[in-house]
This record gives C-alpha cells, sequence and structure tokens, in this order.
C-alpha cells in the first residue's frame, strides 16, 4: 500500500502540471518580490485594523489591501499560478473521493463549489 502511495505522489510531482506550478512559483517569487512583501504587508495592517478599529482608519487599511492584492493577482503568471493550483486540487480532491467511496459509503465526499 506504501508503494502505491508513493507512486500516486511521484506522478503528481513528475506531471507537467505540478512542475509548471514550482516554475511559477519560483519566477513569482523573484519578479515580484517586492509586490508580495507590499501584499502581505498591507495584508497584515488590514487584519490589525479589523481587530483594533478603534486605532486604525480600517477603510484605509482595507483600501490598501485590496489595491496591493490586485496589482499582485493581475500578472500573468500569478493567474497562471492560482489556476493551475486549483486544476491540481481538484485533481487531487477527486481522487480522495473516488478512494473514499471503494473503501467505504461512510466517508463525507467533498465537492468544491466552482464559480
Amino acid at each position: 500500500m506504501e508503494d502505491l502511495a508513493l507512486e500516486y505522489v511521484n506522478n503528481i510531482k513528475n506531471s507537467k502540471e505540478f512542475q509548471r506550478l514550482i516554475e511559477l512559483k519560483n519566477v513569482i517569487n523573484k519578479k515580484y518580490s517586492l509586490l508580495i512583501i507590499s501584499f502581505k504587508t498591507a495584508e497584515a495592517e488590514y487584519i490589525e485594523a479589523k481587530e483594533r478599529p478603534e486605532i486604525f482608519n480600517l477603510d484605509e487599511k482595507k483600501d490598501a489591501f485590496i489595491e496591493a492584492k490586485t496589482k499582485l493577482y493581475s500578472k500573468e503568471e500569478v493567474k497562471e499560478y492560482f489556476l493551475l493550483e486549483a486544476k491540481i486540487n481538484e485533481e487531487l480532491e477527486n481522487d480522495m473521493n473516488t478512494l473514499k467511496e471503494s473503501i467505504s459509503n461512510k466517508f463525507k465526499i467533498y465537492h468544491s463549489m466552482k464559480l
């Protein structure tokens, strides 16, 4: 059984989609490092403002977070990364549900919501 699991993981790791995902992650981290830092900073400030609205201007922090997220997420490599990630996650979910169904009908079957 362990051999089957290792084979499954290796098949995923060696797939074109997964290899492209890793490639994109490296490109994004190098090419958009400043945008990532801006996004993470704006996100942290927004979360803090939500927790302490009496000290911070929540609307201002929210707008800054939305702007930073839009700048980062509008990059083609980032869009492709999230599409590939969703595709791989869907395949994993489908495989897990198939496995669950083959073992017992007592397991919960999860279906992701697609927009």
